[in-house]
């Protein structure tokens, strides 16, 4: 489960709402690609170097899915998030509270889509300062994207006792501003983006979930380096 949370959770750090939208979307997010397919209220995350592995969002629930000796195994990631608790680690540098998002005046393109430049200021878990540069886009394939990100990070983290002020602080500030997230410094970055809608059966379970041991968290605490 670690690519669940080092992958999705460092992508997923915005969110916003609006009508309903469908889209294929490849961000950049640091040393990884992912590629989005979303509609509606489900969407289906596909990381790169995960062999073969996606998250997929359908409403409130989260599944992870593998493929082992070619046959698909389902995960319930939220159970898996809840069963590790606070084994799950939390990076440094999560937000923990929003201080400062105003636009600078300043416009840029990201991936065919018109941006306004904002200056970003917030807080991490450890209470240090930080300060950033983002472009945000008021399209609704931009709109819905940075939504099921956030909703997705957003699940995950509570399920994992994490917290979620920040994301949250930052999802309602983009809401006022009708508005979606094309880049970040250099930890996102949309790179293509359309409003062709998922191929038939992406965002459907490919097998029922595996139902998780109960002492599954123990298990793997105790493995976990000290």
């Amino acid at each position: 489960m670690r690519w669940v949370a080092s992958g999705v959770l460092m992508v997923c750090c915005m969110a916003s709402t609006g009508a309903w939208a469908a889209g294929v979307a490849t961000v950049k997010t640091g040393d990884r690609t992912v590629t989005v397919s979303f509609a509606g209220a489900d969407a289906r995350v596909d990381i790169s170097g995960t062999q073969g592995g996606y998250l997929l969002l359908q409403g409130d629930r989260v599944y992870s899915v593998t493929n082992v000796n070619g046959q698909p195994l389902v995960l319930d990631a939220q159970s898996a998030a809840g069963l590790l608790g606070g084994g799950l680690h939390t990076s440094t540098d999560m937000i923990q509270s929003l201080t400062r998002l105003a636009a600078t005046g300043a416009h840029e393109t990201v991936a065919g889509q018109p941006g306004d430049v904002y200056s970003v200021t917030y807080r991490d878990v450890q209470g240090r300062t930080h300060t950033g540069r983002g472009v945000l886009g008021s399209q609704a394939t931009v709109r819905e994207l940075t939504q099921v990100l956030g909703h997705m990070a957003i699940l995950l983290q509570s399920a994992g006792r994490q917290p979620v002020s920040g994301t949250q602080q930052v999802l309602d500030a983009l809401n006022q501003r009708g508005m979606g997230l094309l880049a970040y410094e250099g930890q996102y970055r949309v790179e293509r983006i359309s409003s062709a809608a998922p191929a038939p059966g992406t965002l459907s379970l490919p097998a029922q979930p595996t139902q998780l041991p109960g002492n599954l968290g123990q298990l793997l605490q105790g493995l976990t380096p000290r």
